[in-house]
């Protein structure tokens, strides 16, 4: 009965709901609102849950849009859903009781369902698995966020095999004068967005050797004709590459002060020549290069797969260019509903700015099967929301333009706006439209639904981290709580010294930067333990005891028990609190693992994040990090340091009507080519649109207050988000905002705990562990040494060649693995260390042609042990041991010749030899045996 009263009653109503709608949601707008609305209008007009299908970006937004769904649902009856109550009686043309009437006879299918409310990953995976036999895949791939060092070490691995291929790539990257780091970059880019790319299949250099003949024949001119030294010295080249360095390619004449005594029309015609061959050149060197490229992509590809084979692994990027290969290539609908066992009816995708080109031709045929449907039967719906003022993901490669693409795609598609603010006071409201009313094209002022007025303070400063703290402090004296005081700024390095300079007045922070789980402090104690326990080596058990303030004994690991159980049994005995969610989150991890050594090598490579306890105190975040929250006090901190450096070796962009535009960068190039000029112009304008876009969404994120510290004496080395300054002649403003200062601070009321007033440091009286030694000052000079050696030795480890490349690369790693224990001049120290190892010629030639292992496990006679570099020669066996202070020079000794000793069992036909390889402060001395 009560089935054929629910049918009855649905089938009956005469629901109208815009079907395509596109919905363009300002900050603070209701986005949120509108979708979950939306949601539950399709479920009460009748659709099953089952049909619905909706779309987000992270597993965190898509877990709050389902809370959001759940509660909105459950609660329309409750006056704190009155505001969605009331829209859906609109859309639904009901009243207010037949809306909850026919909530309350859909309520047991909708409990009882599996809400499709999940992420672009998640979705994509779920259709990959279904089809994954297909494709060649296991259907129980796990899947990780990037495999990068994976893929770069295969690729390498197969390319050697290749000499031709060798010699290719060793000549690309010579000529590009880029590093390896870089190559890979631009080759993992092109293999996110592209299978292959297009070449004219013809290279032609005869251009290069025309335009030098033509700087020649001006050299000659200004010989001839008495040029001065500059005029002469600007035409002397001895590559091609040299030309395009020259800063008379920007001049439409040489007819100017340099060549005044020198010049007639005739220099101008070879100057015209001389830009035809260079554009020539360009070009074909471009068509080189992507020819190159695209073998380099094949043989990337095949690493990959390679790579995913033997883990039986896929990165998202992976799963992303599968399913796009199977619904754009081999889309067959009918089968794709029968494995996902219902057909999408409903599509709803939040945050649509962010889609990137590949995500959007998966859901195209998608969204074409909802609209063809809807025009045959009257079913089905697509409903996509977003902000293109908060599009800030173009490293990601997120494209903005896509929003207005579907509009065009789908006439069907209707376009709404919302513009009332419910998030921020007045002030901040009508503040924002005045700053972004001229920068932001085709800018809605956004009217407040806030009558309170809200608090903006401008100030500027030359020591922006100071000044910041003096306002947080400032915003605590007023009253406020400090959990709800946000401090934005933009890069993680600012967080960790904004965090510092807090704690130092005695404010209580809370850094929301993406810290890496293996960095969090008890964790890095108790994988130091569980080294300790593997290994023998007292380094380990040194760190380990520094931070748990407790004495270890070594205990023995049973091999036969798998990762998360040796990590229980080690955890217990070493009374790690195993309520720490950092803790727990490592154990859970472990349980993919068999064994505890495996897991150990792989955790050192882990991306997984901290579970990051929570804690009072003034949160400090990126911008990026900000985005889809709101806070009540925000501090926005203008840029520190450089400014962001251009990288890639090509110019990328996409273009709704084109598609995508590749050029090869080459400087200057925009004066020899029109068609360069326009995409260099393009991309430029690009990339200030979306600075501009974080300042939105910054500026967006505050409720009540808004500080913002502008930076003093700003130029193009240190540049400045709010202020006008000159960078390289030209006038650089992204916001020009004058210091002032708009109504008061205003406390909501609530009850402020003693917690939240600036803390003084107390001096509490001494009182001893028990069985635990008081630390004394050697003590703590050991507890430094120790970081010391552990932060040098992770540095080489990390680093993937002995080149100042990979050294730069694992220097990042090391800061933010280490910068909590050590100073700015220790890790400095600690670099300085490996870039002399890497510039020592006996050092050099030790390892030359050998294969090399780091931190190479050796297992014998029950026992483990750790050895920082093995080499393998054709004719030897070298033992390399770091060491970074001469402190105990003979137990050194001892323990390398243990390890000759043991290898020269294993290969007895090899000759082994150690070194001792001490990297001091001032100089690398090595010491073989």
């Amino acid at each position: 009965m009560h089935i054929l009263r629910l049918q009855d009653i649905l089938s009956g109503a005469n629901i109208m709901i815009e079907p395509f709608l596109a919905l363009q949601a300002s900050a603070g707008s209701g986005k949120t609102f509108a979708l979950s609305v939306r949601y539950i209008a399709l479920l009460l007009s009748g659709a099953s849950a089952k049909s619905i299908t909706a779309l987000t970006f992270t597993k965190k937004a898509a877990s709050e849009m389902s809370e959001r769904i759940v509660s909105t649902f459950l609660n329309l009856h409750k006056d704190e859903k009155s505001a969605e109550l009331s829209v859906l009686c609109d859309m639904l043309e009901m009243s207010k009781d037949e809306v909850l009437s026919r909530r309350d006879l859909v309520s047991d299918e909708f409990l009882q369902s599996n809400l499709k409310i999940t992420t672009f990953d998640a979705f994509f995976g779920m259709i990959l698995r279904s089809f994954s036999l297909n494709l060649g895949l296991s259907p129980d791939f796990e899947t990780k966020s990037e495999m990068s060092n994976l893929a770069q070490a295969q690729f390498i691995k197969n390319v050697a095999k290749n000499e031709n291929l060798l010699t290719s790539l060793a000549i690309y990257i010579v000529l590009s004068s880029k590093s390896q780091t870089n190559f890979f970059e631009t080759l993992h880019m092109f293999y996110e967005n592209f299978d292959s790319v297009k070449t004219s299949g013809f290279v032609d250099f005869n251009a290069q050797n025309e335009a030098l003949d033509i700087m020649s024949e001006l050299k000659e001119i200004a010989v001839k004709r008495g040029g001065s030294q500059t005029a002469i010295k600007s035409f002397s080249v001895n590559s091609v590459e040299e030309i395009y360095e020259k800063s008379f390619l920007s001049r439409e004449s040489l007819k100017y002060q340099v060549y005044s005594k020198i010049y007639d029309e005739a220099m101008d015609e070879k100057f015209v020549s001389l830009k035809e061959a260079l554009k020539r050149h360009a070009a074909h060197l471009e068509n080189f290069k992507l020819i190159e490229l695209n073998g380099f992509l094949g043989a990337y590809k095949e690493a990959l797969l390679q790579a995913n084979a033997k883990l039986n692994m896929l990165t998202f990027t992976d799963i992303t260019k599968l399913t796009h290969r199977l619904l754009n290539f081999n889309f067959d609908k009918d089968m794709l509903y029968f494995r996902l066992d219902e057909r999408i009816t409903h599509l709803l995708i939040d945050e649509f700015q962010d889609t990137n080109v590949m995500q959007y031709e998966i859901i195209y045929p998608l969204i074409s099967e909802i609209v063809a449907g809807y025009g045959q039967n009257g079913l089905g719906s697509f409903f996509y929301v977003g902000d293109v003022k908060q599009s800030i993901y173009r490293f990601r490669g997120g494209k903005k333009e896509l929003f207005g693409k579907i509009l065009s795609d789908f006439s069907q598609v209707k376009e709404e706006k919302l513009n009332t603010n419910y998030r921020s006071a007045k002030n901040l409201v009508e503040f924002i439209n005045e700053t972004f009313k001229d920068k932001i094209q085709n800018y809605t002022a956004q009217i407040p639904h806030s009558s309170e007025d809200g608090y903006i303070k401008v100030v500027q400063s030359d020591e922006i981290q100071d000044t910041c703290v003096s306002e947080v402090e400032a915003l605590l004296k007023s009253g406020a709580k400090s959990e709800d005081i946000t401090v934005l700024c933009w890069k993680n390095d600012d967080i960790r010294s904004i965090c510092e300079a807090l704690e130092q007045k005695g404010i209580a922070s809370k850094d929301e930067g993406a810290m890496l789980l293996k960095n969090s402090p008890l964790v890095f104690a108790f994988i130091n333990y569980v080294k300790f326990c593997l290994f023998g080596d007292e380094i380990y058990r040194y760190g380990a005891e520094s931070f748990l303030g407790k004495n270890l004994i070594k205990l023995t690991v049973d091999f036969s028990k798998t990762a998360q159980q040796s990590l229980i049994y080690l955890a217990k005995k070493s009374a790690i609190n195993m309520q720490n969610l950092d803790i727990l989150k490592l154990i859970h991890l472990s349980a993919k693992s068999k064994n505890l050594i495996n897991f150990i090598f792989e955790f050192e490579n882990s991306d997984a994040l901290s579970a990051q306890n929570s804690t009072n105190g003034v949160r400090v975040m990126t911008v990026h990090k900000s985005k889809g929250l709101e806070f009540e006090h925000v501090v926005l901190c203008d840029k520190t340091g450089k400014g962001r450096s251009e990288s890639g070796n090509f110019i990328c962009e996409y273009d709704v009507k084109n598609g995508y535009e590749i050029m090869l960068k080459l400087k200057n190039r925009e004066y020899l080519d029109e068609e360069y000029a326009k995409i260099k112009l393009y991309s430029n304008e690009l990339e200030e649109e979306e600075e501009i876009n974080k300042l939105y969404v910054a500026m967006t994120r505050a409720k009540s207050s808004l500080v913002i510290i502008k930076k003093i004496g700003a130029n193009g080395t240190n540049p400045s988000y709010f202020g006008a300054y000159t960078s390289n002649s030209k006038e650089v403003c992204y916001l020009d905002i004058p210091v002032q200062e708009i109504g008061k601070i205003k406390i909501k009321s609530k009850q402020i705990s003693s917690e939240d007033k600036i803390v003084k440091k107390i001096e509490l009286l001494s009182v001893a562990k028990e069985k635990t030694q008081a630390k004394t000052d050697d003590d703590e000079k050991n507890l430094h040494a120790i970081y010391f050696g552990l932060a040098l030795h992770f540095l080489l480890e990390m680093s993937a060649k002995f080149n100042e490349d990979s050294i730069d690369k694992a220097d990042i790693l090391m800061r933010n693995k280490f910068s909590k224990f050590l100073s700015e001049d220790d890790l400095k120290d600690i670099k300085n260390r490996a870039l002399m190892l890497i510039k020592n010629e006996k050092f050099k030639s030790a390892i030359l042609d050998g294969e090399l292992k780091k931190e190479q496990a050796l297992s014998y006679k029950d026992e483990l042990k750790q050895i920082d570099l093995l080499c393998f020669k054709a004719n030897e066996i070298l033992i390399i041991d770091y060491k970074s202070s001469k402190f105990s020079v003979e137990k050194n000794i001892s323990q390398v010749q243990e390890y000759i000793q043991i290898l020269s069992e294993i290969y007895p036909s090899k000759p082994v030899r150690g070194m001792l390889v001490y990297l001091l402060n001032d100089k690398i001395d090595i010491l073989e045996i």
